[in-house]
């Protein structure tokens, strides 16, 4: 595999991946605009506090993401469920 080179927060990092380059390069410049909107925001200098920074608020995305998942299979359960317990009336009648 041939690493694809990415440009985030003004350093360039090689990455080796099996998944698509195109893939790799948005996911690459997600964080780029991320750590910019951190660093812009929070006036920080450190280059690691800005990285922390947006490690925390990219979790913060993925939990939430994760949490509205969850609650959109619960509800496709429950409805299913429904579903299920009307045509057994039906089936019944």
């Amino acid at each position: 595999m041939t690493p694809i080179r990415v440009q985030i927060f003004g350093s360039g990092y090689p990455i080796t991946t099996e998944i698509d380059a195109e893939h790799t390069r948005k996911v690459a410049q997600y964080v780029d605009r991320k750590m910019r909107e951190i660093a812009h925001r929070m006036s920080l200098r450190s280059v690691a506090q800005i990285a922390v920074l947006t490690a925390v608020n990219l979790a913060d995305e993925l939990f939430k993401e994760m949490e509205k998942g969850q609650k959109m299979h619960q509800i496709a359960v429950e409805k299913a469920d429904l579903l299920g317990n009307s045509l057994n009336r039906i089936a019944v009648e």
